[in-house]
């Protein structure tokens, strides 16, 4: 199996300009995708991350995007249904069937999107490197890793469903800011600061949100 790792930011995303103009980040889910009448449709489930209005506001506007055939909503995950120009080459090569997506993509903050691609050949993967570097769309791009993997290595499961708002916010927010780097990066006092909240409650919900997904690592 052959696995990818790159960061890309470009001017033709759907998502990634909104999110920057939000300061929202998400995890995106690609669920499949088929071809009709010159587009690419794509269906996905996004978990975002931010503020409740901000997340709001992205709704909205996803809802009255012209590309938007498809949406619902549940709390801080969106489910859409898109259409894309299939004469794009980088829709095109980037919705391969012959293409695995072993865990979600990124999009941070700043509009950069991380995504992690597999395939059982390497060709694939070597025209969708071509097309996303050499698009007009692209502002930038950065290969990460091209690497020949075993499948259980990059396969990543859904940890993060059963956690809520607050599970979420807290590990998060934790993760992002250094506390599981070794050194740590920061302490609980300066983390729950951070999310206006006493200690011992920043604690509580970290500490539940790790409980629920260590066993899942482990298992």
């Amino acid at each position: 199996m052959w696995y990818i790792k790159f960061k890309i930011k470009h001017s033709d995303c759907v998502y990634a300009p909104e999110l920057e103009k939000l300061k929202l980040s998400v995890f995106f889910y690609p669920l499949g995708n088929y071809k009709k009448k010159g587009f690419i449709f794509t269906s996905a489930l996004q978990k975002i991350s931010g503020k409740a209005n901000s997340i709001k506001k992205y709704f909205t506007y996803l809802k009255k995007h012209k590309n938007t055939l498809r949406i619902e909503q549940y709390e801080n995950t969106i489910f859409t249904l898109v259409k894309h120009k299939k004469v794009k080459t980088t829709y095109e090569t980037m919705y391969n069937p012959a293409l695995i997506y072993p865990a979600p993509a990124f999009l941070d903050k700043k509009g950069f999107e991380i995504w992690e691609i597999a395939c059982w050949d390497r060709k694939p993967l070597e025209t969708l490197i071509s097309a996303m570097s050499k698009s007009k769309t692209t502002i930038s791009f950065e290969l990460l890793s091209f690497v020949k993997r075993t499948l259980h290595e990059v396969y990543i499961l859904n940890l993060l469903p059963k956690l809520s708002p607050k599970q979420r916010e807290a590990i998060e927010l934790a993760y992002k800011e250094g506390y599981y780097e070794y050194p740590k990066k920061t302490d609980l006092n300066k983390l729950a600061k951070m999310m206006k909240v006493g200690k011992s409650t920043f604690q509580e919900h970290l500490k539940k949100a790790e409980k629920k997904i260590i066993p899942r690592l482990i298992e």
